[in-house]
Parts: structure tokens; sequence; C-alpha cells
């Protein structure tokens, strides 16, 4: 994954742990799975 990715996906995960104070069950990893898994459809 390139650098550029990487950094999105730690935004993307940053905003989503953080939004409005619900609780969101998320990996790391498996958000980046789920992106990459996007990005390869196009």
């Amino acid at each position: 994954m390139s650098p550029k990715s990487e950094q999105l996906v730690d935004l993307i995960f940053k905003k989503l742990i953080t939004y409005r104070n619900k609780k969101i069950f998320l990996e790391k990893e498996t958000l980046n799975k789920f992106i990459l898994s996007l990005l390869k459809e196009k």
C-alpha cells in the first residue's frame, strides 16, 4: 500500500472512531482490507 493510501486509511479510521461519541467497533486492519477491496474494483 502506498504511503498516501495509508494516510487516507489512518484519517478515515480516526474519524470513524471519534464519530459523534457513538461506539464504533472497528479494527484498523479490517478497514484497510475494505478500502483496498474498493480500490481494486475500479
